[in-house]
């Protein structure tokens, strides 16, 4: 397997806290949103998402913020049979993310809600990064 969204998760928070520190918002901003997104599919694949020979994710999960979160939100159990609650208690910025888009990746910077969203942004992936420390020491998901 090529896919490991933990991993990936990691990567993209502390690039983009690079990034954020040398003025680089925009991209900082995408990162954040690209890491709270693996750091979903780990948790979902933790719980019994099925994936590809690859690792990938397989639909329905296989989507982009904002499109995944509906079904996070949505889920009355995660694909194990745990109640999805305690997912949802542990991201209380995860909606931050509504007006995030992977598209923002080809727009002009000023067209990106930086100003009203970087730092929810950054707060939903410090949320994601300590639920993942949480998973990997055998909490709660």
């Amino acid at each position: 397997m090529n896919v490991d969204y933990v991993i990936a998760a990691r990567r993209h928070i502390r690039d983009a806290h690079i990034l954020q520190h040398h003025g680089h918002r925009a991209n900082a901003g995408q990162l954040f949103g690209i890491c709270v997104e693996c750091g979903l599919k780990s948790l979902l694949v933790r719980a019994g998402a099925p994936v590809d020979a690859d690792g990938n994710i397989k639909k329905p999960y296989r989507e982009h913020m904002p499109k995944l979160d509906p079904l996070i939100n949505g889920l009355m159990t995660l694909p194990d049979g745990r109640a999805a609650s305690v997912l949802q208690s542990r991201l209380p910025n995860l909606a931050s993310l509504a007006n995030w888009s992977i598209d923002h990746r080809y727009w002009f910077d000023a067209a990106i809600p930086l100003s009203t969203s970087l730092q929810a942004w950054e707060w939903a992936a410090l949320e994601m990064d300590a639920l993942l420390d949480e998973a990997a020491g055998g909490g709660v998901l």
